[in-house]
């Protein structure tokens, strides 16, 4: 028994493969159910199996091989078809000449695969037989409607109308059971009665029509009507009343009436799926296979507005007007030969709009088959998807950059699922490592990272939030057991749903080797400056102690040059301090105003005639104390060298700020050494005030350049600061 004669009420979908050899018919099965979870699969190796199957069994699909033991999988098709002539039945074979293809199309094959090494062959089968199995039971419903259709017309047509003869005054002279029933009542009772209908077709329009009929001066009177009848209800009649003339004599009126309930019901429902096709949001049009050329004999409004033609320019015409330069021949070729194949098809092509413009056309066809199952239309869904191909470019093109950003970083790159597992690595972690990259593949992270254990990870990880990034040290292994310090940057995803934490690391190794020989460096500064700070201001005390009472005893004019020489030295041992303890401390950035921070270290410089310009109203984050130092020096620095009246303007740049003097200026040739320490123009200058400000700056990571000011005097900028937005 198949799914022909017994109809399958739930969405499972049974079927039969054929084949010789056990194993691979079980494979198949195995496989096609793993592909569709709505398959129940059976086997058969031989014709008479399958034909005892196929008598017992509900079958919804046949899948054959076309070498089969006593005989092929053609005569298999032949025996099926003779009693099951629309059970799919698909040809899975090895046998792919062209003779055996024309002889099972020929013998009325559903669909011929050929069996290829490929791992998508079965998901190809699968999806040809759910096809099948969906147009096999779409072609079924259909068959089913229209032969519960037929039933009911011949057993309209069969039944008796309602008909009777009526008097003068429209009262019922003889009726058959039909119109009995109508009324609820017996022909006998109904006899001498009013009619429900004379009185109201009498009252339509300005004569009165049945009177007519009486008088002889109308043949015939037709039309609908709608009441309601005792033994029937409510329903629209459709009645025809003509004369009755006996001996040439008009002695009465015969009447045959109709309910038409059902038709005008089905008329308004075939108005609303009129209605409804015409402003479908798709493209829908209707072909002709009969006429040459399978012309459109339909396109709604939709097809029209998105080709741009009208309907006039349409009606008869192939679809193919719609082709241009940029149209792939191959989905065409694809139409074609389903229309030939009398298939349904889905395709995707550039088709053109009567302004030539160029769009993007989805475009469904299936067959419209009549009752005998004969193609007698084509109907199409075309719908412009222009715009999902343009996002389908854009990610394709994203995605191609992204891989090439993740193959060819110069930082290792390794993506790990929430347990630490890594899903996916690029080319410089497997190179930076030793490793190939199906020996990292799902592996843990910490057989990689000495630093931290699976509990070390694994608590990392679920402390993540989404898109939340942290930096790290950790200590990479490499195969040769050899390892590396690195700096690790990881932050969470979420991917189709799922965990992914993207961890960005890089080679620490130089940095660290730096920082271990500037920490030594801070330490022997350390040293030079607590033997500065004990060691030479002691013994500058006492010379100082020693020169005031020099100064008391003496009115030499060689003890104020010798006083002199005592505060140069004492702002030199300053300097030298700042230098040694503060290069080696960090800044700790707090906002602060530059306008009136600037203000308060003009006040603590000497800056005799000196003028100060500010041009500036833009908070930054700076360390107070070391900003301090750079303000005083650069002040102090134009001082010293522009002269008493010189001008000092502290201005915004977009990311930072600067400072200037009207003053001479540095030389080019000289401005790659003026922030070296000990380098100084000025008399009595120590040569450590720029190489303070310098130090500062890299402190705060903010670069520094020094050029002419607008004025010709030294100009200093300094960028990459981090500035506040108010």
């Amino acid at each position: 028994m198949t799914s022909e004669t017994a109809v399958k009420r739930d969405d499972r979908v049974q079927i039969l493969c054929v084949g010789t050899d056990s194993d691979n018919i079980e494979m198949l099965s195995a496989a096609l159910e793993h592909e569709c979870d709505r398959f129940t699969v059976e086997t058969a190796r031989t014709v008479d199996e399958a034909v005892a199957r196929l008598a017992d069994d509900i079958v919804d699909c046949l899948v054959s091989d076309y070498d089969l033991p006593e005989g092929t999988g053609i005569e298999l098709l032949e025996t099926v078809r003779d009693e099951h002539p629309n059970l799919p039945f698909i040809f899975y074979t090895a046998q792919g000449s062209e003779g055996v293809a024309s002889e099972a199309i020929s013998a009325g094959v559903t669909d011929y695969l050929r069996k290829e090494p490929d791992a998508e062959q079965h998901a190809v089968l699968a999806n040809r037989i759910t096809d099948a199995v969906e147009h096999y039971r779409s072609q079924q419903a259909v068959s089913e409607r229209n032969r519960a259709l037929q039933s009911y017309e011949r057993m309209v047509n069969s039944m008796q109308e309602a008909a009777c003869i009526y008097d003068a005054e429209g009262r019922f002279e003889t009726v058959n059971e039909a119109l009995a029933e109508w009324y609820d009542a017996t022909c006998t009772e109904l006899e001498g009665q009013t009619s429900r209908l004379v009185p109201r077709i009498r009252a339509q329009g300005e004569r009165d029509r049945y009177q007519e009929l009486l008088d002889g001066t109308r043949e015939k009177l037709s039309g609908e009507i709608e009441t309601e009848f005792p033994g029937h209800g409510h329903a629209v009649v459709a009645y025809q009343l003509t004369p009755l003339v006996v001996d040439g004599v008009i002695d009465g009126i015969v009447g045959v009436a109709r309910d038409v309930t059902d038709r005008k019901e089905s008329e308004q429902e075939l108005l609303r799926n009129k209605r409804a096709i015409d402003e479908a949001p798709v493209g829908v049009t209707i072909t002709d296979p009969d006429q040459p050329d399978n012309p459109l004999i339909y396109a709604n409004d939709h097809y029209r507005d998105l080709t741009g033609y009208s309907l006039s320019e349409l009606l008869g015409k192939n679809c193919r007007m719609l082709q241009g330069e940029n149209t792939d021949p191959e989905p065409v070729a694809t139409m074609r030969d389903a229309i030939d194949a009398e298939e349904r098809v889905t395709v995707e092509l550039r088709n053109y709009r009567k302004d030539g413009t160029e769009f993007w056309n989805r475009v469904r066809i299936a067959p419209v088959r009549d009752d005998d199952g004969a193609v007698v239309n084509y109907v199409g869904f075309q719908q412009d998807i222009t715009e999902r191909k343009r996002r389908e470019k854009r990610l394709e093109e994203t995605s191609t950059r992204l891989e090439a950003l993740f193959e060819n970083s110069p930082d290792m790159i390794d993506v790990l699922d929430a347990d630490g597992t890594i899903c996916d690595v690029n080319q410089r972690f497997c190179a930076e490592l030793g490793y190939d990259e199906s020996e990292v593949l799902g592996r843990s992270i910490w057989e990689f990272d000495r630093k931290f254990d699976a509990e070390d990870v694994q608590t990392q990880l679920s402390g993540f939030s989404v898109n939340e990034r942290r930096k790290f040290e950790g200590l990479y292994e490499r195969r040769d057991g050899s390892t590396m310090p690195v700096e690790v940057h990881l932050l969470r995803l979420n991917l189709d749903g799922e965990d992914r934490f993207l961890a960005i690391s890089r080679d620490i190794t130089e940095r660290k080797e730096r920082e271990q020989e500037l920490e030594q460096q801070n330490e022997q500064l350390e040293q030079f400056a607590s033997v500065v700070s004990h060691d030479l201001r002691n013994p500058l005390t006492v010379a100082r102690g020693q020169l005031e009472l020099l100064r008391e005893e003496s009115d030499s004019e060689h003890i104020d040059a010798i006083d002199s020489a005592h505060q140069r030295m004492d702002t030199l041992i300053d300097d030298l301090l700042t230098l040694a303890r503060d290069g080696a401390s960090p800044a700790s950035p707090v906002v602060v105003d530059l306008e009136q921070f600037v203000q308060t270290c003009w006040q603590n410089v000497d800056t005799k005639a000196a003028t100060l310009r500010t041009d500036i109203d833009r908070p930054i984050r700076a360390d107070e104390s070391r900003l301090r130092q750079l303000f005083e020096n650069l002040v102090r620095n134009a001082v010293e060298h522009g002269g008493d009246g010189v001008t000092v303007t502290v201005g915004e740049l977009a990311d930072g700020f600067y400072v200037e003097d009207d003053g001479p200026g540095i030389p080019e040739p000289a401005r790659g050494d003026v922030f070296d320490a000990g380098y100084s123009t000025a008399v009595e200058g120590t040569g450590f005030g720029l190489s303070i400000v310098k130090q500062v700056a890299d402190a705060h990571g903010w670069a520094v350049r020094v050029g002419s000011g607008s004025d010709g005097g030294a100009r200093f900028e300094f960028t990459d600061v981090d500035t506040v937005s108010e």
